[in-house]
């Protein structure tokens, strides 16, 4: 296979990686997560338990960061004629391969976007994750070029297509309001105006770059273009240099997740399969849905109950440990995806 490369665009998505990498070292210094100052499925999981939707109080807050990228990303569409408000593509399918993709990713405790800062922080157990969402994008694109689909989406209102924002700007209200029945730690978060900077800065130029930390590997695999993959190369890069810079890598010491070999490699292949069926990693639904995409929002809505159910029924990596139901939902949630691929494949 042509190694195929656009340097123009090539250029776009270093510098959003770049900016992705970087902005979660800081932000990291500053207070967030070790090795996930930014991840859209980890931060999406704080806010389902800041919700109430899970009893972990550790992994509940209303992140900012979410907020900012959502309309970061909004504010970009509509300048550049990019908010195109969409939807009817299997939406019910794409929320429950959405759940499944959220229980591989915390049976690791790492999104495709936290896999790369994890590597960058200096983790070994992240190089098994790696191996593994490599493996399942392979298998996705295996489907891929088979015909697998999820059907096409259709225009849709510009209501539908914000509906999605006023529910994003919710969360910055009860944030700032803080009321009674909303849970949320005081551990483990940045300051909320350096959040919302990053954010909005990424945000914008992940929709402008189309950055995604799967559509690299599977652009590679289908047709030679290695250009989505710069992004994740250079989140690397940007990442593991601000993380030396500020004093905060620990190469070769595992910190955060699971250091499984096998099921590391499993649940991130789980990870890469529904990624490569949803047409992208958390990151990328999360730009699609504030360009108006309601497909991705329910992706996004499915990444957020699979989070929730994964800590109320212990399905996810807790106390140095992932359960035998969390390893039995791993295997299984394989399986389903490759029921899916089959029956959604439209020729040989």
């Amino acid at each position: 296979m042509r190694i195929k490369i656009a340097f123009s665009d090539a250029l776009w998505v270093a510098a959003a990686g770049t900016i992705a990498g970087a902005g979660a070292a800081v932000l990291t210094s500053m207070g967030n997560p070790i090795d996930g100052g930014i991840s859209i499925a980890c931060f999406s999981r704080d806010i389902a338990g800041a919700l109430g939707f899970h009893q972990v109080l550790e992994f509940s807050y209303l992140r900012p960061e979410i907020v900012a990228i959502a309309f970061g990303a909004l504010l970009a569409a509509l300048f550049t004629g990019g908010f195109q408000p969409s939807g009817g593509s299997s939406s019910i399918l794409r929320f429950f391969i959405g759940m499944i993709c959220s229980f591989g990713i915390f049976a690791f405790i790492g999104c495709p976007m936290r896999v790369g800062l994890r590597l960058a922080g200096g983790d070994p157990a992240a190089l098994a994750g790696l191996a593994g969402l490599v493996a399942g994008i392979g298998i996705g694109s295996f489907f891929l070029a088979r015909g697998f689909t999820l059907g096409r989406s259709v225009p849709a209102s510009r209501t539908n297509g914000l509906v999605f924002h006023f529910a994003v700007a919710l969360l910055l209200v009860l944030l700032l309001v803080k009321p009674f029945f909303i849970a949320m730690s005081h551990q483990r978060h940045a300051p909320l105006l350096a959040s919302l900077a990053v954010g909005a800065v990424l945000g914008i130029a992940g929709q402008r770059s189309k950055l995604c930390f799967i559509g690299g590997f599977r652009n590679m695999f289908l047709i030679g273009d290695v250009t989505l993959l710069m992004g994740f190369v250079f989140l690397i890069i940007s990442a593991l240099s601000a993380n030396v810079l500020l004093g905060q890598e620990h190469l070769g010491i595992h910190i955060i997740g699971s250091g499984d070999t096998v099921w590391s490699f499993l649940a991130l292949t789980v990870v890469g399969l529904a990624s490569t069926f949803l047409g992208g990693c958390p990151f990328r639904q999360l730009i699609l849905s504030s360009q108006g995409n309601t497909d991705s929002a329910m992706s996004i809505m499915g990444i957020v109950a699979g989070a929730a159910i994964s800590y109320n029924y212990y399905l996810a990596y807790m106390a140095d440990a992932l359960d035998r139901n969390g390893k039995a939902v791993v295997l299984s949630g394989l399986l389903v995806l490759l029921i899916i691929g089959v029956f959604n494949t439209k020729k040989t």
